[in-house]
This record gives structure tokens, C-alpha cells and sequence, in this order.
């Protein structure tokens, strides 16, 4: 299992992470939500960690030690803060030059080869149903054999393997409760 880490990525100051999302957006209202989209694939991987930069006001600085702690990255990403997500990748990767980095989320699952182009530093993005995905990543399975990834192969040839299935039963999850407690302050959370 690689060690891993789960990334909502630090983002400028007075950034508004309505709806567990990456909108880079500033209002005259706060309302950080729980990110989902990560503690899903975190419950998922037994012995990963997840970091909530935004709400719980880490910067760069307080998140670039940490990559020699681990062997993989998984951020989440989106179309307004993919810019300033793969600076924070490149930041990692210079700690960590070994330090494999994924990116979830809507940006990359619509967008994987254009991502991939974009972003020489993303090593992968899973694609659509992306949770077992990431597990499989992070359980250190080859990545020709793992449904939904699209990824550089050891020429830097950008392949995209076969969707992964849609989830039909949602009790395949875990509950995502022990990841929150285990790695969020939960007042730091409100709408």
C-alpha cells in the first residue's frame, strides 16, 4: 500500500470552498462543506490522511513538508482552480521528485488528455467513478490493469484505460465519518 495523502489544495485568502468544491470564488459569506469528494476514495485506503487546506487555513508552506511523507497525491481539482492546483503539484513534485500525483474531480474526468497535457507534473487523473480507482492506485496495482485512469506511460504516451463500471450500490462505500474525525476540525466546517 502506498502511503497516501488526499489533497484539497491551499487556495488565496478569503477563498469560499462552498459546496466541498474548488471554485475559487470569494463572497461576502464563508460556507467551507465537507470534502466529499476526497473522504470517499480516503475511507477507501486504509492508513491515508487527508488534508482540507482551505478552511483549515494551511498554506503551501505548511503542506510542502509533507511530501517526503508520502508516495502518492491525490488532489482534487476543478476548471477554475486546475491554474493554481498544478502549481501546487509542481511544488510537491520538487520536494519529492518519486511522489506520484493523481487529480479527481469534474475538470480532469471531462477533460483527462487535455489535463494531462496541461499539467506535466499529474502523473495521472481518475476518471468517472473514480473512488475503487484511486484504491487501486494506492494499493500499488499496475496501471494498465486499472479501469477508469488516464495516465503517461514509462515513454510519457498519454493512455486511457476502459471506463470503470457505474457504481449501482452505494453500500460498497464506507462511511466517510472515522476520515473526518481522524483528519478535519469539524468547526472549521459551516454554511
Amino acid at each position: 500500500m502506498l502511503r497516501t495523502l488526499f489533497l484539497q489544495a491551499p487556495s488565496f485568502d478569503g477563498f469560499d470552498g462552498g459546496a466541498g468544491s474548488r471554485y475559487q470564488a470569494k463572497r461576502e459569506i464563508k460556507s467551507f462543506w465537507y470534502p466529499t469528494w476526497l473522504a470517499q476514495p480516503a475511507a477507501l485506503v486504509e492508513g491515508s490522511r487527508l488534508i482540507d487546506a482551505p478552511p483549515h487555513k494551511q498554506t503551501l508552506a505548511d503542506i510542502l513538508p509533507l511530501a517526503k511523507d508520502f508516495d502518492l497525491v491525490v488532489m482534487h481539482t476543478s476548471v477554475p482552480s486546475f491554474a493554481s492546483d498544478v502549481k501546487c503539484a509542481e511544488a510537491l513534485k520538487a520536494e519529492n521528485p518519486n511522489l506520484k500525483i493523481g487529480m479527481i474531480g469534474a475538470k480532469v474526468a471531462v477533460d483527462a488528455d487535455g489535463s494531462l497535457k496541461s499539467g506535466a507534473c499529474i502523473d495521472f487523473v481518475a476518471r468517472n467513478e473514480f473512488d475503487f480507482t484511486i484504491r487501486d492506485v494506492a494499493e500499488d496495482k499496475p496501471w494498465a490493469d486499472i479501469l477508469g485512469l488516464s495516465y503517461r506511460n514509462k515513454d510519457g504516451v498519454i493512455v486511457h484505460n476502459d471506463e470503470r463500471p457505474i457504481l449501482e450500490n452505494m453500500d460498497d462505500l464506507p462511511f466517510v465519518s472515522p476520515v473526518y474525525k481522524r483528519d478535519l476540525k469539524i468547526e472549521n466546517y459551516f454554511i
